[in-house]
């Protein structure tokens, strides 16, 4: 595991263009920095399966050095978020169908109980983040920013999993939420995506009402429903090159 606040050096001047806006743009304090943000590049699609996360160019890109890279990818490995090949580096992790299905087994299991220790005892404050959520979610969608709004998405769910108070199953929500993401990158069915968040705002009153079944079974519902809506017969789009990815004008 990588400690915190590890010594890498801050990038004096970004050369990062990003996406879209100055919020994509990755700051380099420590080691669990650079974990975090491509953590929420592969959470919000930026980086797709399959992308090659060339060292050196990670490197370029957060102005660290090679052996500190590559103390972070064996963490998103472990994490089971990319892969590493002997001889051709690290790759974005590409479930196939049947680790799919198992992500979203797990899923269900998990999120369903924590559903139930939340929903036992939730007060309308501690569901506060969660309604701010799920309002920011609403906005970016209504405004055409798909990227947050998956972001937002994936976000309601590991702050469902914080509220639990449990570390441990809070970690294990963020990882899947992560994976789930590089499924839905490989199987997405655009013709299905764009009701997800419907379920978010009744799970939130069933929360604060303390009905723990209905809530329960909402979540397993949902979950399900993404599932569904996936394409498991579609083919993966072709990876990207990392530089036009991160980095425009490193290219």
């Amino acid at each position: 595991m990588v400690p915190r606040k590890s010594s890498v050096n801050r990038l004096e001047s970004p050369k990062l263009v990003g996406l879209s806006n100055a919020f994509n743009r990755p700051e380099a304090d420590s080691l669990d920095d650079v974990y975090d943000h491509i953590f929420a590049s592969i959470v919000d699609q930026r980086l797709p399966p399959g992308t090659k996360l060339n060292e050196l160019t990670l490197c370029e890109i957060f102005n660290i050095g090679r052996r500190q890279i590559g103390q972070v990818l064996i963490r998103l490995s472990h994490d089971r978020l990319i892969t590493l090949h002997a001889n051709r580096g690290a790759f974005v992790a590409s479930p196939d169908v049947a680790e799919a299905r198992t992500i979203f087994e797990a899923r269900k299991t998990i999120e369903c109980e924590i559903t139930r220790m939340v929903a036992t005892g939730a007060t309308r404050e501690m569901l506060a983040p969660l309604r701010k959520n799920v309002e920011e979610e609403t906005a970016h969608r209504m405004a055409g920013r798909l990227r947050e709004a998956i972001r937002s998405s994936g976000a309601f769910h590991i702050l469902l999993g914080n509220l639990s108070g449990n570390e441990i199953l809070a970690g294990i929500v963020r990882q899947l939420v992560a994976r789930t993401s590089l499924v839905v990158s490989l199987y997405e069915n655009q013709s299905t995506m764009s009701c997800w968040h419907d379920d978010h705002g009744d799970f939130i009153d069933l929360l604060e009402a303390h009905r723990v079944q209905p809530a329960v079974t909402l979540m397993r519902k949902h979950l399900a429903h993404v599932e569904e809506s996936l394409n498991f017969n579609s083919h993966a789009r072709a990876p990207l090159d990392l530089r036009k990815i991160y980095a425009p004008t490193l290219r």
